[in-house]
């Protein structure tokens, strides 16, 4: 220091040359800043690519062109990195004649934790010790996910920020390309990207003429804690309507109803209640949403997975436990079903019911599952059954077959034996499988989500169940993976799919990416009504089986448009 006080000139450089260094070390260690990204970098990240508040933007993509089907929604992410955390950021899009394109939408894209990585075979790696190499990014981390609307501007609070913008593509719009400017503006710094849209004749079909079934369990309790509303308020009716339409609004067209919700049972097992009219108004809410198919819950279950105890769940004024074989057990099983038949012939709907008996029925449990449908045929011989099955002992008391994804890959011959029958052939997820198999996971690629529209169609299955639309806990923007059971944790993302805020549920990155999926799913069922090989060949290019898929975004997109260019080609107008 001595020595740069005696030389005067030299000062002035050795202070900016401070500064300078001060700067560089203060950028070093802000999370997600390169000390070389002294300034800000925009960027358009495709919406099939998953996404972190880390991610790098070396080389940003300022124009972006994406094909699409009519009827659907369109959306590109903006990344923002190297910010302050300060800044107020604003955003806009125009489009022809340089006038905002009707129907946008601005999302702020949420960062969640994933605190631990799915394992190789289920739950997460602490089940089996085993190290799942299939994951994206190794736990922890934090990904994006939940999808909160906004409108400009909004404050950064981060070094870096995602939005989400939406452009909805109507069944009568006119094929062609379409450029939306997107402005992003903060301080002295305007950044302009284009994102263009190529508009096929394709039309995916609404939601009410859907080919392929697909239902998320919900939870209303947790609909009324998460949201402060009393269980059948006149705001809870409101808030299911929200639930509702976004279930519509990913492609959901099958929901559930639990019937503990509606009846009230004596100590000697009669049925003291029937609450008819919230139970026809609950359906209707769903109804009117644009979802068609009615699922009655299971309404038998384990005591837990340690024994072989098998219950009627319909709580009693006894309070006692109902054995599912007793003969209090018949006698509210035959009385409740009466009067839900009953209902659903008086409302015409029997053709749109369908109903769960015992939720994971296994091979210890069959003779009572055999017994239990016997009853409920005695009282409607074509009630249709769904169920999730681990066993295939139970042919002939099944309609419709619900296996894990891998169990249905590795039995795919028994499977198809059952369509030929008559049944129908749905697929589930949950906390298993992990691996490389497509899930619904968080750290998972998102084209395993839009994949499962394609496996299906691959293997002509009709329908995709998962229980997790919005069992999380009371923390669900911070417990992604949560506690299972003994020794057993929920893989991030399997609870739920929809966030809640005080004023209803959110979309997720995810919920999103399997709407797509289940457009492709219309897409390919369309093209197979004229050459199902043709189709065949276009699935071949992405996907070969529940757990072979191109993880490539270019390759899919590109196999995408091979798919509209076939659609458009049968398409009149």
């Amino acid at each position: 220091m001595r020595w740069i006080m005696n030389r005067p000139s030299i000062f002035p450089f050795f202070l900016a040359m401070s500064s300078l260094m001060t700067s560089y070390v203060f950028a070093a260690h802000l999370p997600g800043r390169s000390p070389l990204q002294a300034k800000p970098v925009i960027g358009l990240i495709d919406e099939v690519l998953e996404l972190f508040p880390d991610t790098k933007l070396n080389q940003p993509v300022k124009r972006l062109t994406v094909h699409t089907a009519r009827n659907t929604i369109v959306g590109v992410h903006v990344m923002m990195t190297g910010l302050q955390g300060t800044e107020r950021i604003r955003f806009s899009e125009s489009g022809r004649n340089g006038q905002p394109t009707p129907g946008v939408r601005w999302y702020r894209m949420i960062d969640v934790p994933v605190a631990e990585n799915t394992g190789l075979d289920r739950n997460t790696e602490k089940y089996s010790g085993k190290i799942n190499p299939y994951v994206i990014r190794r736990a922890p981390f934090r990904i994006y996910d939940p999808l909160l609307p906004v409108s400009s501007p909004i404050a950064s609070d981060s070094v870096s920020l995602a939005l989400r913008m939406e452009v909805p593509i109507d069944s009568a719009s006119a094929p062609g390309e379409y450029t939306h400017r997107i402005s992003i503006e903060f301080g002295d710094l305007t950044e302009s990207l284009e994102f263009t849209v190529v508009v096929h004749r394709a039309i995916a079909p609404p939601v009410t003429r859907s080919t392929i079934s697909y239902i998320n369990w919900h939870s209303i309790d947790n609909i009324c804690s998460a949201h402060g509303v009393e269980k059948w308020s006149e705001p809870f009716w409101t808030m299911l309507a929200k639930y509702a339409k976004m279930m519509a609004r990913g492609r959901q067209n099958a929901f559930w109803f639990n019937w503990p919700d509606y009846f009230k049972i004596d100590g000697a097992g009669n049925v003291s209640e029937f609450r008819r009219d919230r139970l026809e108004r609950y359906i209707r809410v769903f109804l009117n949403a644009g979802l068609t198919t009615i699922h009655g819950a299971p309404m038998f279950g384990r005591r837990n997975w340690t024994t072989t105890d098998m219950l009627l769940f319909v709580p009693t004024a006894d309070g006692k436990d109902v054995d599912a074989v007793s003969a209090k057990a018949k006698r509210m099983l035959t009385q409740m079903t009466q009067r839900i038949i009953a209902m659903m012939k008086e409302n015409r709907w029997e053709g749109s019911w369908v109903q769960g008996v015992f939720d994971e029925p296994e091979d210890a449990f069959v003779a009572r599952y055999r017994e239990i449908i016997t009853l409920l045929r005695g009282l409607k011989p074509d009630m249709k059954i769904l169920e999730a099955t681990m066993t295939m002992n139970v042919s002939g008391l099944v309609d419709v077959w619900c296996p894990q994804v891998q169990e249905y890959q590795a039995n795919q011959e028994f499977f198809e034996k059952r369509k030929a029958a008559g049944d129908k052939v749905w697929v589930y997820t949950c906390l298993s499988p992990g691996g490389p198999w497509l899930n619904r996971l968080l750290d998972e690629e998102r084209l395993r989500q839009v994949y499962i529209g394609w496996a299906c169609s691959k293997f002509d299955i009709q329908g995709f169940l998962h229980w997790g639309g919005n069992f999380h806990t009371s923390k669900p923007f911070e417990e992604l993976v949560r506690f299972h059971m003994e020794g057993q944790y929920l893989p991030a993302g399997d609870s739920h799919i929809l966030y809640p805020l005080h004023e209803g549920p959110l979309s997720s990155h995810r919920f999103e990416a399997h709407r797509i999926g289940m457009e492709d799913y219309e897409l390919l069922a369309q093209l197979k009504s004229h050459d199902a090989s043709r189709a065949q060949q276009i699935i071949a290019q992405v996907l070969q089986g529940f757990d072979m898929y191109s993880k490539d975004v270019s390759t899919y997109r590109a196999t995408r448009r091979l798919l509209l260019d076939a659609v458009d080609e049968y398409t009149q107008r």
